[in-house]
Formats: C-alpha cells, structure tokens, sequence
C-alpha cells in the first residue's frame, strides 16, 4: 500500500516524517497544478488535506478514495483530479477555503485558551506564520500561540480586512505543520461594528479597548475637581456608579503577594478611580455583552486599559477587577499601563526595580480577583521584562507583539535586495513625522543617519539592531505598505515577491528574533 493510501484510509496516522514526504509526493503526482507542502499534509476524517504552493500563491489540497468520498469533500469545489483509485480536489486559501478546512478539521479553528500562558504573534504581511510556528516549535511549546491577531486599526493601514488576516493566518499555520491549540486575537477593538466584522470572520479572543471612555487626566486631579467629576459621573447615571462608594468606600484588601501588601480604598481614591475608570467600565460591559450575542460558541474577553497616558495604579485595578466580577464580565486577560516606557520595537526604559514590585501587586490581584492572566501589550522585544513577567505571574501571562515582526520581514529585505530595503529606509524617514503621531516613542530622524552613506551591514545594524532606526521603520509600516505611485504599490509588492521567493530566509529571521521572546518568557 502506499503511503498516500495509507493515509487515507486511516492506518497511516503515526507515519513518519519521511512517510509522509513520500505520500507529499504521491499526492503530487495526482495534483499537477502546484507543489504540494510535505508539512503540511496530514489525515482528515475518511482522507487527507494538504496545503500546495501554485506560484506566489496557496490552495488547500483535499484527497480520499474515489469509493468513499467524506461529506466533508463537497466543500472542495476548485479544481481537481483522479487516479489510483484517489479524489482530488482543492479548496482556495481564502475565507471560503478555510471555512471548508474548518469542516473537514475542527481543530484548525481558532478556540479559546483558557488560561494557558499565551502569546500573540500579530503579523502584518500575512506571510510570517510559518516562521512564528517555527519559533514555537522549536522554543515555545509551553506558550499557547495566537498566530491570528490584528487590530482594527492595524487592518485599515495595511488595507487588510478580518477575514484576510484570518485565511492567512490560519493557512500558515497549517503550512508549517503546527496541529495544537491556537486562539485568533480581534484586537483593540472600540464599537460593536468591529466586534461584528471580526467575529464574522472566526475571531475568538476580543480585546475590548475602552481608553475613549477614560479619563486620562484624573491622576492630576485636585481633591475639590475629583468631588465636582464624581458629583458629575453620578449626575450622568452612569451603570453601575451609584453602587460604588457603598460597596467599596473605607475597605482595605491584603495581596497574597510576598509583602502582604495592603490596599485602602478610602473615599478619594475610590472616587478618583471611578472618575477615570467608571464610563469605560459601562462601555466595557456593554461590549461584552455585544460580544456574546455575537459569539454563542464561546469567545474570551481580554480588557486593554494600556493605551492611557497614565499608569493604572494598583488600587485602581483592584477597582477594576472588583467591578468587572461585580458586572459578570468573563475576563481572561488584562491590560494594565505599567509604570515606565513601553515603547514600540524596543526594550523597557525606566526602573526595572519597580516594575518588578508592582509587577507583583498587579499579578496578585488578577490572580485573587480574577483569576484572570496578566496581558503585556506593546510586548515587543520587552527581552528585560519576560522574565520577570513570567516569575510575578507564575505564568499566568499574555504577551502581544506586532511590528518586531514586519521589522524581521525587512531584515530579510536587506539581505537579498539592499537597494530595495533603502528605499524603504527613506521613505519611512519622510513619513516618520506623520505616522509616529498615534504611538507613544522617543526616537527622533536626526537620531539615525540617512541610510544612503551607509554600507549594507551598516544598514541592518543602524535600522533593525537599534532603537532609533527600529521605530522610524517600526511605525510607518502602513504607510509602506499602502502607498501608491500611478495606481501601482510602490513597495508593497516588490516586498511580498522577495519574501515569497526567500521563504527561508524569512522563516529564519523570524524564528530567531520570536524564538528569543519566547525563551525569556519560558524563565
């Protein structure tokens, strides 16, 4: 028999990697149009389904015995073949693609993870999972990945929708040839109209981002101005404000952390807390709701409170975790703004020693309260604070990354086409003024020397290996990949060609840069 049959009908499940480079090959020689991914290949009830590569692009590859056709096949409706007594068809690696592999093999949906330490790798090309489940199989196997995860904004710079960002995902992590757990990560998200596009698309984790709803200024807050926007927030009838200072007002809660540390909640902190926290948690609560009538088969919440000018003070999670069990919110993570600069692309700045601390109290609370997981956004290349992260919450954590990656993806850039990656260099460089206006760094042009005078090494060192050069790419990424000159992209696909022709080479980068994150994670 051989090994494709094997296969499928069932009595190859435990075949080796190089049996099943061999049923790869049998498959081939039936499906002619592409090459078939020998990784990728794997049972399906009453037959097999594989990824293939034709050109540039990708389709699902479907097969079983032409006897026995599974109901599942019907949905395979692109073009096929027979021979040796086998059925093949294929399947686009679109939406409609995936939704047709999601009948055939449940377990390639994204699904809730409960509270498994996780990881999200955000992608902006669509090209990187494969070398985000490198670095997972090789670094991070005690890490739950959620290969899917783009945020509403993220999606309108690079002109991708949901369910791009969901077949992309989802393709290659099936490429790879990962078959464990995965989650899907809408993120950011600030209406019911993003929660509708992204749970259309198979959107399983929502990040409820209320930060409109905050008030950003209350740490400055003079005693007599808290007491005339509190007077002003119960004046509005916000949900829920009427209740707080009965419930909360004079009480005192003890941390099971290693200081005992105790936390007053007396009238002005209380009241400050509502003021800067109340409306966002009415907002977060209907959205919660929304999402819920949006998700029957089930979703996690995770709340961002990070995208805040002003850190989220350890009394004031205790408010919120209070709140959000009071209000029946199911949360499987939270966002707290740390003390300190988290910056986008690069390492924490600020005293590492009393992030430790509070670290600590913020775990402990999520920890007692909850139990919820500890969520570090803007967790790109945070190599100082992985450990430390992991050790507070005895990982009980979810770390998010996004523009690490697409800075790997041009490392790759430069090493094959260095004309390419400076042009890109300097019109990141124009648009840097512009597009750094919506994060939060400190790099600065002059910081960075015009990437003309440099050698190629020089580049890769100045732009991917330091914090200046690493933000002026890290932030124009929409603009780079959307810009147009004569109705044509003036970057983007001669980028998407070199990282598809260099599939290795960017697999490598990537596998690298993310396998590093994820040691530091695993202590």
């Amino acid at each position: 028999m051989s090994h494709l049959n094997a296969l499928l009908t069932g009595t190859g499940q435990g075949i080796s990697a190089q049996e099943r480079d061999s049923a790869a090959g049998e498959l081939n020689a039936l499906f002619n149009d592409g090459t078939v991914v020998p990784a990728s290949l794997r049972a399906a009830p009453g037959g097999a389904i594989a990824v293939a590569e034709v050109g540039r692009s990708q389709v699902y590859v479907a097969a079983c015995p032409e006897s026995d056709e599974p109901d599942w096949l019907r949905n395979f409706t692109g073009k096929g073949g027979r021979g040796m007594g086998v059925s093949v068809r294929t399947a686009p690696a679109d939406m409609t693609g995936t939704r047709a592999l999601w009948q055939a093999l449940p377990d390639t949906q994204p699904a809730p993870l409960a509270a498994a330490a996780s990881f999200g790798f955000g992608d902006r090309t669509g090209l990187a999972t494969p070398g985000h489940a490198a670095a997972m199989f090789a670094q991070g196997r005690d890490i739950a990945p959620i290969f899917v995860q783009q945020s509403i904004r993220e999606m309108e710079r690079t002109g991708r929708t949901p369910e791009d960002v969901m077949s992309d995902g989802v393709c290659g992590a099936v490429a790879s040839g990962w078959q464990g757990p995965v989650g899907a990560d809408a993120d950011h998200l600030k209406t019911p109209e993003h929660v509708d596009v992204t749970a259309r698309a198979g959107f399983v984790f929502f990040t409820i981002d209320p930060s409109d709803h905050v008030d950003q200024r209350a740490d400055g807050y003079s005693p007599a101005q808290v007491e005339e926007k509190f007077a002003a927030f119960l004046a509005d009838k916000v949900a829920g404000g009427d209740e707080l200072l009965p419930l909360y007002s004079g009480s005192s809660y003890t941390l099971d952390d290693e200081s005992g540390t105790t936390i007053s909640l007396d009238e002005l902190t209380l009241k400050r807390a509502a003021v800067k926290y109340g409306r966002a948690l009415a907002h977060i609560k209907a959205m919660a709701l929304h999402i819920a009538a949006q998700c029957p088969q089930g979703f996690e919440l995770e709340i961002s409170v990070d995208e805040t000018d002003q850190p989220t003070s350890v009394p004031e999670h205790l408010f919120l975790a209070l709140e959000l069990k009071r209000r029946e919110v199911p949360v499987v993570s939270l966002a707290p703004r740390f003390i300190g600069d988290f910056e986008k692309g690069v390492d924490f700045r600020g005293d590492i020693a009393a992030l430790e601390e509070t670290l600590k109290q913020h775990a402990a609370i999520a920890r007692e309260y909850g139990p919820y997981k500890i969520s570090l956004h803007s967790g790109s290349d945070k190599f100082s604070v992985y450990p430390l992260l992991a050790k507070a919450t005895e990982s009980m954590f979810h770390v998010k990354t996004a523009g690490t990656s697409y800075l790997e993806a041009l490392r790759a850039v430069g090493r094959v086409d260095p004309g390419l990656f400076t042009r890109v260099i300097e019109f990141s460089r124009s648009r840097f003024d512009t597009d750094k206006a919506t994060y939060h760094i400190s790099a600065t042009l002059d910081q960075a020397p015009e990437p003309g005078g440099l050698s190629t090494d020089e580049r890769e060192e100045v732009y991917l290996n330091q914090d200046p050069g690493r933000q002026i790419l890290h932030v124009t990424f929409g603009s780079v990949l959307t810009v147009q000159e004569g109705g044509n992209l003036v970057f983007k696909d001669d980028i998407f060609r070199l990282l598809q022709d260099n599939k290795a080479l960017h697999e490598e980068v990537l596998a690298a840069h993310l396998g590093r994150h994820l040691r530091g994670l695993a202590g």
